[in-house]
C-alpha cells in the first residue's frame, strides 16, 4: 500500500466505492420490526449497532449466544498483526501449503498445495473469501482456537469463546456453548480492533483494507446498504442456518454504525439455508432506526 494514503483518506475512499453497494433502505419512518422479521423468515435474529459519532445504539436479543463461524478470522488476523507488530510474528514468513491443511471451503489455498505462501496472503484469504485452511493456519500461528479467546479477553469481549477448528466450528448445534459469541460481545471487539487502540495504526489500516476487500459480504451487509455506502466486514456461516455478518458501514460522509448480526433458524433442521437477505433486512432497518436511511 502507498505510504501516503491517511487513514482518514481510506475511510473516504471507502465511503465513495459504495455506490456499488446497491438496494435502497426501508423508509425511516418505517424501520423494520427484528421480531417481524424473526416471524417472516422463521429465524432467531440477534442485533447489535452502535453509531460511532451519536453513541446511538440499536439492538435485538444482543446478549443470547450465537455460533460465531468464521467471523473469528478478524480475530485471528488482528491478533496475528497485534504479534507482528511486538515482533512474534512475520507477515512476510513463507509458509508451506500442504494437503492435510485443506479442508472444506478452501478456495484460494486449495489450488496452492505444494506452495508456498506469505503470512500476509494467508491473512487476506481469509479475510476476503473466507478460506477455511487459511483460518485454521492463523489459529495455528496464535496458538489455536484458545488463543482466540484469550485475544477476545484482552480487548474486552468477555463472551466470545473459539473450541474447536475449521469446519467443525461450524456445526452451531442449538444449546452448543463452544464456539459461541453473542452480538453485543462482538460488535465491541469488533469495535476495539477497527478503530479502538487494540492494533497499532499501521496494523488497524491493513485490517480494514482486507475487511473491505471481502467478495463474501455482497449479499449480506452490502446488499441492505443505500447508494454511496459500503463497509469493512466479515462473514461467517453454519450448520441449522447460522448466518453472520460484522463490521464497520461506513457512508459517503464519513458516517460510522459498528453493526453485529447473527442469525439461526427456528427449526431444527441442521441443512437449513443461508439468511442472506434477513442480513440484508437488519442492516435497512439498523439505518433506518439511527437516522441514516
Amino acid at each position: 500500500m502507498g505510504v501516503s494514503l491517511s487513514r482518514r483518506d481510506f475511510i473516504v475512499g471507502l465511503a465513495a466505492t459504495g455506490v456499488l453497494a446497491g438496494c435502497q433502505p426501508t423508509k425511516a419512518d418505517e424501520p423494520t420490526s427484528f421480531a417481524d422479521l424473526e416471524d417472516r423468515y422463521q429465524a432467531i435474529i440477534g442485533v447489535y449497532a452502535v453509531d460511532l459519532e451519536s453513541s446511538a445504539t440499536v439492538e435485538h436479543r444482543a446478549d443470547e449466544r450465537f455460533a460465531i463461524c468464521s467471523t473469528f478470522k478478524a480475530y485471528a488476523a488482528a491478533r496475528i498483526l497485534q504479534m507482528a507488530k511486538d515482533g512474534h510474528a512475520n507477515l512476510d514468513a513463507m509458509v508451506p501449503i500442504t494437503a492435510a491443511d485443506i479442508v472444506v471451503n478452501s478456495p484460494v489455498l486449495g489450488p496452492a498445495v505444494g506452495a508456498r505462501m506469505e503470512l500476509r496472503e494467508i491473512c487476506a484469504a481469509a479475510l476476503t473469501q473466507s478460506d477455511n485452511a487459511a483460518g485454521n493456519i492463523m489459529l495455528r500461528t496464535i496458538g489455536g482456537p484458545s488463543a482466540l479467546t484469550d485475544f477476545a479477553r484482552s480487548i474486552g469481549d468477555s463472551q466470545t469463546r473459539l473450541d474447536r477448528w475449521e469446519p467443525d466450528l461450524n456445526d452451531a448445534a442449538p444449546g452448543d456453548l463452544r464456539d459461541t459469541t453473542t452480538p453485543r460481545a462482538l460488535c465491541g471487539g469488533y469495535r476495539a480492533i477497527l478503530v479502538g487502540d487494540a492494533l497499532s495504526g499501521a496494523g488497524q489500516f491493513q485490517l480494514q483494507r482486507w475487511m473491505s476487500d471481502t467478495t463474501t459480504s455482497t449479499r449480506r451487509f452490502r446488499a441492505g446498504l443505500p447508494e454511496g455506502w459500503t463497509s469493512a466486514d466479515k462473514t461467517g456461516s453454519g450448520d441449522y442456518g447460522s448466518t453472520n455478518d460484522a463490521g464497520m458501514l461506513i457512508g459517503p460522509k464519513r458516517e460510522r454504525v459498528m453493526l453485529t448480526v447473527l442469525i439461526r433458524t427456528r427449526t431444527l433442521r441442521r441443512d437449513a439455508g443461508p439468511f442472506n437477505e434477513a442480513v440484508a433486512e437488519c442492516v435497512r432497518s439498523v439505518l433506518a432506526r439511527l437516522g441514516h436511511s
